[in-house]
């Protein structure tokens, strides 16, 4: 039996701060339309988290972004922050023998966020991509690379009550042909993203544990175009053997 929780509001506060998470400063109506609140219960939320510092409002466009109270936070140390200073060498590492983009996700109920990026030396192409920045399970590579530490019946679960839109084409959106993807991640112990979140773009991606917890993943990302089995092989190599560098030092 589940435990009920108290006061709806602030999950539905939590859901408004989470849409204002990427950055972009949005009116009260784009923030009723991604979170489904009516717009009313939004704009007396934001009043309210104005008051205390956590959202500010631009007055000329009417519109709301994070407030200065996250920078407070920001200085906090955390079991995350910890992990990013632990695996900041190994991940430079990764970029040093493969000049692409490098991210650093953590798992976060049915997603993965970004908590560190490290650009590419010599190439000028790079991701959209952003710390703070979340990517859905089913659709990135690396959060498929975490979704494949879940069993059979979690996978299933997820697939079921979750809403499998597509992203590109090549979004994987059938329950089954997830599952599937998934016993296959498994099996090689990496996941690939072949322009399934983003079009034109290509993930390598695996996951990171701490005894039998997932505690993070990691990616390497690149234009699909620069994609052939060689350099593929040599991303998959490099990625594997930081995984195995990584989790002996938060072992």
């Amino acid at each position: 039996m589940e435990s009920k929780l108290y006061g709806s509001v602030l999950i539905k506060a939590a859901q408004i701060l989470d849409v204002l998470g990427d950055g972009k400063s949005k009116t009260i109506h784009e923030i009723s339309a991604k979170t489904d609140i009516n717009p009313p219960t939004v704009s007396k939320i934001l009043t309210t988290l104005m008051y205390i510092g956590y959202v500010s409002k631009a007055n000329e466009n009417k519109e709301y972004f994070l407030g200065t109270k996250f920078i407070q936070f920001s200085k906090v140390r955390t079991d995350t922050t910890t992990l990013i200073e632990i695996t900041e060498p190994f991940l430079q590492m990764l970029q040093d023998k493969i000049d692409e983009t490098v991210h650093f996700a953590v798992p976060r109920e049915n997603e993965v966020v970004y908590v560190n990026k490290i650009e590419p030396k010599n190439q000028n192409i790079y991701m959209t991509s952003k710390i703070g920045l979340t990517r859905p399970l089913y659709s990135s590579g690396i959060g498929k690379a975490v979704l494949s530490t879940y069993d059979d019946a979690k996978v299933t679960d997820y697939a079921n009550s979750t809403d499998l839109k597509p992203f590109t084409d090549h979004t994987i959106t059938d329950p089954q042909q997830l599952l599937a993807e998934i016993h296959k991640i498994r099996k090689q112990g990496y996941s690939i993203d072949d322009e399934e979140q983003e079009k034109d773009m290509y993930c390598v991606a695996t996951y990171i544990k701490q005894g039998n917890i997932t505690v993070a993943a990691l990616s390497v990302s690149l234009p699909k175009f620069r994609v052939t089995t060689t350099y593929k092989n040599k991303i998959i190599n490099e990625i594997l053997d930081i995984k195995q560098k990584i989790e002996a030092e938060i072992d």
